[in-house]
């Protein structure tokens, strides 16, 4: 097959090859301009890297980025401290009137239904005598509280309510101690005759 029907046809560049024809369209004028954008670039590019060191390696720029987030890390952690859960750091809100009072709150809106509402106890214990199923301490009660007894049927609150929340709560169990309701439940459990050890 000729292509001599095209041989004054400018986007014909004459190839012919089983009949097909090759059209000279030329590049789109952006992607010229990006290339030849990218071929000054990658000299430049290789020059402040490798030789005079103005552009971070990508070891450099994980390096820094690591050490900014260990920085908001460290701020974070600041302003937010891990709350330790010992019988000391509990008994920080023992006696606190404003954490036995934010206490009773969660323990009327959480608790009541299982331990009475002055915590006489219902299908739960009596949390005012001084017998205790699973210890009497600060961290004991606590920790009740947070993996709660599945096998009597209490929930788990440690995915709930916060370790100060948790805290505000033993708080409040300690301060209606001896409290004596009236419906009392019947003691259950290992009696503590002294209850000064609990804190």
């Amino acid at each position: 097959m000729s292509n001599d029907k095209h041989d004054d046809d400018p986007l014909i560049q004459g190839h012919n090859y089983d009949g097909i024809e090759e059209y000279d369209n030329p590049m789109p004028g952006w992607w010229v301009w990006l290339f030849w954008i990218c071929v000054a670039f990658a000299p430049l590019y290789v020059l402040g890297m490798h030789v005079f060191d103005i552009i971070p390696t990508y070891e450099e720029r994980l390096e820094a980025e690591q050490a900014e987030l260990a920085e908001l890390r460290t701020a974070w952690e600041a302003q937010n401290p891990t709350f330790e859960i010992s019988n000391s750091a509990i008994a920080e809100f023992v006696g606190i009137e404003e954490a036995i009072l934010a206490g009773e709150a969660l323990f009327s809106a959480n608790c009541a239904v299982c331990h009475g509402n002055n915590g006489e106890g219902l299908i739960g214990p009596n949390l005012t005598d001084s017998y205790w199923i699973h210890g009497n301490e600060n961290v004991d009660i606590f920790n009740v509280i947070t993996d709660g007894v599945l096998d009597k049927g209490m929930t788990p609150w440690g995915n709930v309510l916060s370790p100060e929340e948790r805290s505000q709560l033993v708080a409040y169990i300690r301060s209606i101690k001896g409290s004596d309701p009236e419906g009392a439940k019947a003691p259950q459990g290992t009696l503590y005759e002294d209850e000064e050890n609990a804190s």
